[in-house]
């Protein structure tokens, strides 16, 4: 028979058991729950260290139209891959992108060749004017949706064109321009992995990460000059 000083002795046992598994399962819901809910990582890059990569040949200067809302939007979390790929059925291809539905019934566009992979590629140019008819279409999109044409306080959206640098190994030729009729338009049009088309965005610590770079560089011929 049990004295009532182990009968507490296990309980406090059983308790601190239980505390202790409680703990090791929040611990393991916690860690299940910020890799669910952790922000992806901000894909820009400081308009200083651009200049380098397309210096060194890594990467490609480029432009990406859209609407002005849309691009503040990529100036956090980057260019978005496109919808389209090889299904020939361009209402289900461009479904999450009605601005490219608007101008494909509008204009009566069918699709030819080689596209974007869907989920994966994006498009952009490496003239500024191909991106700023993209733009335009973005902007005109936005200003017809009803809930703006009846705010008549809503600005409307003038459209906007991001500064990109690409990665040079993963751009390749766009299906447009692949013959005479869209060659003039869209002979800059280029496509690329989404993933490697990087907005230029000037970023807070900018000056700081130019200044060290320099000191870095000044340290080391100081270092070079003294042997």
């Amino acid at each position: 028979m049990k004295t009532y000083k182990q009968f507490i002795t296990e309980t406090q046992e059983l308790d601190e058991s239980k505390s202790r598994l409680a703990k090791i399962a929040f611990k393991g819901i916690k860690s299940i729950g910020k890799k669910l809910f952790k922000k992806a990582p901000k894909r820009t890059i400081d308009p200083y260290f651009a200049n380098k990569a397309v210096e060194k040949g890594t990467m490609v200067r480029g432009f990406h139209g859209q609407s002005a809302k849309n691009i503040a939007k990529y100036k956090k979390s980057g260019v978005p891959a496109a919808v389209s790929g090889v299904n020939t059925d361009v209402m289900k291809q461009y479904k999450n992108n009605p601005a490219t539905l608007d101008w494909i019934k509008k204009s009566g566009w069918k699709p030819k060749g080689n596209q974007a992979r869907s989920g994966i590629d994006a498009y952009f140019g490496t003239n500024k004017s191909t991106a700023q008819s993209y733009a335009r279409r973005g902007a005109n999109y936005e200003n017809e949706k009803l809930k703006n044409i009846l705010n008549p306080f809503k600005k409307k959206d003038k459209g906007d064109v991001l500064d990109v640098v690409v990665r040079k190994k993963s751009v390749r030729d766009s299906w447009k321009g692949s013959n005479a009729a869209d060659a003039v338009k869209y002979k800059s049009e280029k496509i690329a992995k989404a993933k490697d088309i990087i907005p230029v965005v000037p970023g807070p610590s900018s000056k700081i990460a130019k200044y060290r770079l320099m000191k870095l560089k000044r340290t080391k011929h100081q270092s070079i000059n003294s042997q």
